[in-house]
């Protein structure tokens, strides 16, 4: 094969360096006056601007080498363009490649496109799920069904955590007996007027102590369980909901404050056998009598109890509750007395 530019294998000995003017073909090596290569790499002589800044490339032979043409050699400098770029010439070096054409160019506007279709997504996301709040909303009702509340002391006071009290069938009508023992005496009359109730003050062994959630409170012996206390004062909690007119309204807001009693002033696990259900002699309410079963390390107890509601003529109505365990049942026969001595001011 003949040489080209003094190499056998038909190569110029001149490389070539990309230029950035003609993006898919390559640039011919251009030589200065005194013989030195000038390439894109290569520092500029002078200063940009001065008019005397060497030329790489001229665009009269790099004309039609921008992407989607072919590329043009100048005859002057490649002599025979198929000794590097025409597939199927061997030289020193293997095969030649053609020189790689560019991808597709940017769609113009391929940016603005996006955005327009992220933004219609973004809209009929949005109106779907307008539309399934909508569909779906219309089977809840107008106005929500309201909790059933407490009418009496019970549950509002009270932590979740704790089981509830069960408590048996209520009698209609029972009156409430008086028990055995030895009555203590009486002093005189409590007058409690946060509850706005009076009833008998009893002597010794009672004595006045503190009892919470009540306004006015007596007490024998220690304050641990089971106690032996008298105690009044407004119903423990929240006022009932409705308005209390009836006797059947007194005896249900009772029967909450004696599930309350139980949880606050009884062991845990405690049973209830009803011995009195009645209305009190003076005035509109309701009186519960029963007896409270418990276990104390093991062994069986049971204390005598007994809860008067009365009407005092406001929301709260006042509470007096009496309980007093088998260790003093001596005590027992204070029950009914104090409990029927209770009054509204």
């Amino acid at each position: 094969m003949a040489d080209v530019g003094g190499n056998s294998s038909g190569r110029s000995r001149e490389r070539y360096v990309p230029s950035y003017e003609a993006l898919t073909a390559p640039m011919p090596v251009i030589r200065d006056e005194d013989g030195t290569t000038v390439g894109t790499r290569v520092p500029r002589r002078f200063p940009i601007g001065d008019g005397e800044e060497p030329v790489l490339v001229s665009r009269r032979e790099t004309d039609g080498a921008f992407p989607g043409s072919a590329p043009v050699y100048p005859p002057s400098t490649f002599g025979n363009p198929g000794a590097f770029g025409n597939p199927g010439t061997h030289g020193d070096d293997g095969p030649a490649r053609p020189p790689a054409r560019p991808g597709p160019p940017a769609r113009p506007g391929g940016n603005r496109f996006r955005a327009a279709v992220s933004v219609v997504a973004a809209v009929v996301s949005a109106a779907a799920i307008v539309a399934a709040f909508v569909l779906f909303s219309a089977d809840e009702p107008d106005d929500p069904v309201p909790m059933p509340q407490a009418d009496a002391a019970t549950e509002p006071m009270l932590p979740r955590a704790v089981p509830t009290i069960t408590l048996p069938g209520v009698p209609r009508v029972k009156a409430l007996q008086p028990l055995p023992g030895t009555p203590s005496p009486v002093l005189g009359t409590v007058t409690d007027t946060k509850a706005a109730i009076t009833y008998v003050k009893l002597g010794a062994p009672w004595t006045v102590r503190a009892i919470a959630s009540f306004s006015v409170g007596h007490q024998v012996g220690a304050a641990r369980l089971p106690r032996t206390m008298v105690a009044s004062g407004p119903l423990p909690g929240a006022a009932p909901v409705n308005a209390l007119k009836t006797g059947a309204d007194f005896r249900r807001v009772a029967l909450n404050a004696v599930r309350w009693t139980i949880r606050h002033h009884y062991p845990a696990g405690s049973k209830v056998v009803w011995t009195a259900s009645q209305e009190p002699v003076a005035g509109k309410g309701w009186i519960f009598g029963y007896q409270v079963t418990y276990r104390v390390k093991g062994e069986r107890r049971t204390s005598q109890a007994a809860l008067s509601l009365l009407d005092v003529g406001r929301r709260k109505p006042a509470m007096l509750f009496v309980t007093v365990p088998d260790t003093r049942k001596q005590l027992w026969a204070d029950i009914a007395p104090l409990v029927a001595s209770a009054r509204a001011l």
